[in-house]
């Protein structure tokens, strides 16, 4: 949270020399019932202040809640700012063409029919990232294909995805086997036994795998990534 503070901070801070010390950009959290949070391209926004030397700005601001950068999702409403029913459904168009190309459940229907192929019907475009059905194979005729997927690999997604680089929007961690399987130890041998994995999606796999294996298994694991293939 501190480095979204950063980032919003440094956007609002475009075009000045300097930044007072002790200034930047705070979450607003509230006990009270608020009103829903206006949505951008990612989702529920949050409501932030703007701090100088301790003070805060009497106006308060919603951005984006996962991009730490304006240049990767430039939404910006003021708290107490009125939009007209045009603006509001401009807004609402362009979240719609931001969203993932499939929707969750039409992932999971697709991952469902794909399993039922013979092995050397299972097919990953790498070049669009995505399990490709028979239906699929004359639009990435030109891309770069991989054949025979089995399920062993369906189980460690993070073996056939390429990692999401933009640190500050969406950085993934991809620890070898070797390093994994350290962390996994250390949460057992300190007796931990739900984990959260923030952007480790190789981490969560062996997790999960490990515990399938075992008839009690040890440790669960939650992951948050904003990935959504």
């Amino acid at each position: 949270m501190a480095a979204l503070r950063d980032g919003l901070g440094a956007g609002e801070a475009a075009g000045s020399a300097s930044s007072p010390v002790g200034s930047g950009v705070e979450v607003v959290l509230s006990s009270e019932p608020a009103a829903p949070a206006p949505r951008c391209p990612h989702g529920p926004t949050l409501l932030f202040v703007k701090v100088s030397r301790g003070k805060e700005d009497t106006r308060r601001f919603y951005a984006c809640s996962a991009c730490r950068d304006r240049k990767d999702c430039n939404f910006f409403q003021w708290e107490d700012e009125k939009l007209s029913g045009a603006r509001l459904a401009a807004r609402e168009a362009h979240n719609r063409r931001c969203q993932p190309p499939l929707s969750r459940m039409q992932c999971v229907q697709r991952y469902l029919k794909f399993i039922e192929l013979p092995l050397s019907q299972r097919k990953f475009c790498q070049r669009c990232q995505q399990l490709l059905l028979p239906d699929d194979w004359e639009k990435h005729r030109e891309h770069q294909v991989m054949g025979d997927i089995s399920v062993t690999q369906l189980k460690r997604p993070s073996q056939l995805l390429s990692p999401l680089e933009n640190k500050k929007t969406n950085a993934q961690y991809l620890f070898a086997d070797r390093s994994c399987q350290f962390l996994i130890d250390l949460l057992s041998t300190l007796g931990f036994r739900r984990v959260l994995c923030v952007g480790t999606p190789r981490l969560h796999e062996l997790i999960r795998l490990k515990a399938s294996g075992d008839n009690k298994p040890n440790i669960k694991s939650l992951l948050l990534d904003i990935d959504f293939r």
